[in-house]
């Protein structure tokens, strides 16, 4: 603690409240930030995540079929990534915001880029699609390993050390988003000075729930711990601070977003080892919790307060967002055998609509949505294990209180069907180009079975499966229409010439106003 201290000096900051100045580079509340409040889903389709936004992160050749820069016959694990990813844009984009308003403090990006006669951040207003867009592509960037990897390392410091790298880092010019985890969800804000007061260090933010008004997270000396006070709404009104150590507080520097950034989700023939489960929420307020089991008795068991998580050699990650907005499982593929259930909040709370994921090495990317979390967490299982994985297969059983949407990424083909309440979609890997579907009745007997093609090399088409009034399996499909396309911008990292130092003004302490974190 002492070290830490000695970065600072013994000047007073009356406009970051009680305590010395240890760094401040220059951000200023009302006129840096933005001057409207997170926000989720939109209802304008060009708001939220695009295929332009995949191009733009990955290139066209990666999430498109090959053909004209102008237009994109999209990929089918590149049509199931866009439902998983507005899903959990529902939890809020606050990982966007965070990062964009950093970007324009290091004169990477100008403001009368997105409104000409704008003369600071505060100026823009939401509805600019181009900056609608923007704040959805740096939202984005959290999932890549590039960036997930870099944040996943600050998490194995303490909050003292974290403090530290940021005084450093903030003197040097370095620009930051800081991350908070606190039982299921997560939060991203832009740290912009520290101060020290008594045992604490203060590290003092813009929190893109709460714009206009200065915010605190408080580093206790002794305990090496942090708090946020005021963190999060409660439905009777009340907030909820949140608190925590070591792992869950990150600290993610600008440059690990600088790309070019590698896809891992582009092919079905992934060469991976581990086996990635992702969960996302349509509800951020009615979200579904994981509960996976393996043969020997490990589990990963997810709640609104906690994770439990006992399975060898795997990790659970949240991103930033109401919710945990998007869960992100790996698993190593020498486990082979374990049931995937999942849960709903409370018995208060409606049956969870979400959109699970599971991408297996050599194996299909299989998709599946809708009320699939009826069983309340902590309960004893009632329910029909949504998915079970084996070493040869994987099954997919819709609950037995309503149908399951599922689609099938195989090579070129993306296949979909509505899977009645009660029944299981079994899926093999026959050989190397084709998967084998049979679908199973209530009572356990197959149904019917057909053979999918599997080939990268394979057309873009779009399968049909239904089953038909003698309970075969009857298989349409069309080609895939082309989208048109932008070529990608090129992403600035160059500063830019440094616009005149904002003046000093006095901002509010942290206000008691409440808002949900994103």
């Amino acid at each position: 603690m002492s070290q830490i201290a000695s970065h600072c000096t013994d000047l007073d900051a009356p406009e970051l409240g009680e305590g010395k100045m240890c760094v401040d580079n220059g951000f200023r509340i009302k006129a840096d930030d933005f001057s409207f409040s997170n926000w989720g889903r939109s209802t304008e389709a060009d708001a939220n995540v695009t295929i332009q936004t995949l191009i733009d992160l990955f290139g066209h050749s990666a999430v498109c079929i090959d053909g004209p820069s102008t237009e994109c016959v999209m990929r089918p694990t590149t049509v199931q990534k866009l439902e998983e990813w507005n899903n959990a844009l529902a939890g809020g984009r606050c990982e966007g915001l965070a990062t964009l308003s950093t970007r324009f403090l290091l004169n990477l990006d100008d403001p009368t880029t997105f409104k000409p006669d704008a003369t600071r951040v505060a100026d823009l207003q939401r509805g600019n699609q181009l900056l609608d867009s923007t704040i959805v592509y740096w939202w984005a960037t959290q999932f890549l390993t590039e960036v997930s990897d870099r944040a996943a390392t600050s998490r194995t410091k303490s909050p003292l050390q974290l403090v530290d790298d940021l005084i450093q880092g903030l003197a040097n010019g370095v620009g930051y988003t800081v991350g908070l985890y606190f039982g299921s969800s997560g939060h991203a804000v832009t740290p912009f000075a520290v101060t020290h007061r008594g045992d604490d260090f203060i590290i003092h933010v813009y929190d893109n729930n709460f714009p206009g008004v200065r915010k605190e997270i408080v580093v206790n000396g002794s305990a090496n711990s942090w708090t946020y006070t005021a963190a999060r709404a409660q439905p009777d009104g009340s907030s909820v601070d949140w608190t925590g150590t070591m792992g869950t507080v990150e600290l993610t520097p600008m440059s690990s977003r600088k790309g070019p950034f590698k896809c891992s989700f582009c092919a079905t023939s992934s060469a991976a080892t581990d086996t990635v489960l992702t969960v996302a929420s349509r509800d951020p307020a009615a979200a579904g919790y994981t509960f996976i089991t393996t043969r020997n008795g490990q589990r990963i068991e997810a709640s609104p307060d906690s994770v439990v998580n006992t399975i060898t050699g795997s990790t659970y990650a949240i991103s930033k967002g109401l919710g945990g907005g998007l869960v992100t499982i790996h698993i190593p593929n020498t486990i082979t055998d374990f049931d995937i259930e999942v849960r709903r909040g409370s018995s208060v709370i409606p049956a969870a609509d979400v959109v699970v994921a599971i991408q297996r090495p050599n194996m299909a990317n299989i998709q599946v949505s809708g009320d699939l979390a009826h069983t309340v967490v902590g309960s004893s299982s009632t329910s029909t294990t949504l998915i079970a994985v084996r070493s040869d297969s994987t099954s997919i059983s819709a609950p037995a209180e309503n149908s399951a949407r599922l689609s099938i990424a195989a090579g070129g083909q993306l296949s979909r069907t509505e899977l009645p309440r009660g029944h299981t979609l079994l899926i093999h890997q026959i050989e190397d180009e084709a998967i084998e579907v049979a679908i199973k009745g209530e009572n356990g007997s197959e149904i019917s079975s057909t053979s999918l093609t599997a080939s990268e090399n394979s057309p873009a088409t779009e399968v049909t499966l239904a089953i038909n009034e003698l309970g075969a399996i009857v298989v349409t499909s069309a080609d895939v229409e082309p989208v048109p396309v932008h070529v990608p911008s090129a992403i600035n990292f160059t500063p830019g010439k440094k616009k005149p130092a904002s003046p000093t003004t006095t901002t509010d302490p942290a206000s008691i106003e409440i808002a949900l974190p994103g």
